[in-house]
């Protein structure tokens, strides 16, 4: 399954914790079916950690990290690229207190 993260933002950029929850959910509804996702960032110039905090940190904290297997990213910008990694990154670390 393809999500086109413009679909749920308004212009090209992704700001909104809320938007990336309602992401989340599609993401979340995905997986759940042992469906593979596609996050596709065509068309978005712009993204805050805000946005990707639910897409990617709250995935992981619910599913672990295993789960970033199923999940694929295309056509983000390298600075899009750096933010996934750094949300990525403070999610395992918390993951890793909690366990």
């Amino acid at each position: 399954m393809t999500l086109y993260i413009k679909d749920f933002i308004q212009g090209d950029t992704a700001i909104s914790y809320d938007d990336g929850n309602t992401c989340l959910k599609e993401i979340l509804k995905a997986v759940d079916n042992q469906e593979e996702v596609t996050l596709d960032f065509s068309g978005i110039d712009y993204v805050i950690t805000a946005f990707l905090n639910p897409i990617i940190g709250d995935l992981i904290l619910q599913k672990g990290n295993e789960i970033m297997k199923s999940i694929k990213i295309v056509n983000a910008n390298k600075r899009t690229i750096e933010k996934i990694k750094m949300v990525k990154d403070g999610a395992l670390l918390k993951r890793e207190d909690i366990e």
